[in-house]
């Protein structure tokens, strides 16, 4: 069986690798630095209220939590953003065929055959398949492209030749 797939790497596909990158090769730096951000968030909460008379002071540490805040609400789209900035052109679609030892993924500017044991992670979300590749790679595969066979059983496919399970990160 054979299954083929067209993706368009947007916003929102970028978005979904990073959110899938995070939330399962950078796990645990993604809960440490949450974690540090929190305390800094607190301590400019306890520096607010000790410097209640002073405006700017004030001022200066409210829009930095507001920026923390606005920071942890959005990194993934962040992080997608800047992607998307740092990709090479000719890289905002691509084909991809799967085979049975090995997965073809053709852009316009390049064209790669990767092995399915390269793959570190498999995610899901409602609506794109993510193969982690690495602490700062992936790629998405459009669940509304996917040809070949149902979407239940490219997930079993493809569970099966990379020794993964999918994980349902949300989104």
């Amino acid at each position: 069986m054979e299954f083929t797939c067209r993706t368009t790497y947007n916003q929102k596909a970028l978005t979904a690798m990073a959110r899938a990158v995070r939330k399962t090769v950078r796990v645990k730096t993604s809960r440490r630095v949450h974690l540090y951000s929190w305390l800094v968030m607190g301590l400019l909460i306890v520096s607010i209220w000790l410097s209640w008379g002073k405006i700017w002071q004030t001022v200066i540490n409210c829009v930095v939590i507001a920026v923390l805040l606005l920071i942890n609400w959005k990194e993934d789209a962040i992080n997608g953003y800047f992607a998307k900035r740092k990709a090479l052109p000719g890289t905002d679609a691509a084909d991809t065929t799967f085979y049975p030892d090995h997965f073809f993924v053709k852009t316009a500017a390049a064209e790669s055959r990767w092995q399915y044991d390269k793959i570190l992670a498999l995610a899901e979300t409602k609506d794109y398949f993510l193969f982690v590749m690495g602490k700062n790679h992936a790629m998405a595969m459009e669940k509304a492209s996917m040809e070949g066979g149902s979407i239940p059983e490219f997930c079993r496919f493809i569970e099966e030749r990379s020794g993964q399970t999918v994980r349902n990160i949300g989104g």
